[in-house]
């Protein structure tokens, strides 16, 4: 139990600092770390990668 807890712990805290990082909405990611543990990462990644295109646009390189 005390795994399971410090692993959701850990998990809501690198996807906060994640979100903060990338400029989305932090506490509600970290929310969702912390319920969801860390099947939350691809649903981030997803989010990062869409709101990135979003915001440059389709056909820009970002890199």
């Amino acid at each position: 139990m005390v795994f399971i807890l410090s692993l959701l712990c850990l998990s809501s805290v690198s996807v906060y600092i994640a979100a903060l990082r990338a400029g989305m909405a932090a506490k509600r990611w970290a929310l969702a770390a912390f319920c969801l543990g860390p099947l939350v990462l691809p649903l981030f990644h997803n989010h990062k990668r869409l709101t990135l295109r979003r915001a440059f646009g389709r056909f820009s390189n970002f890199f």
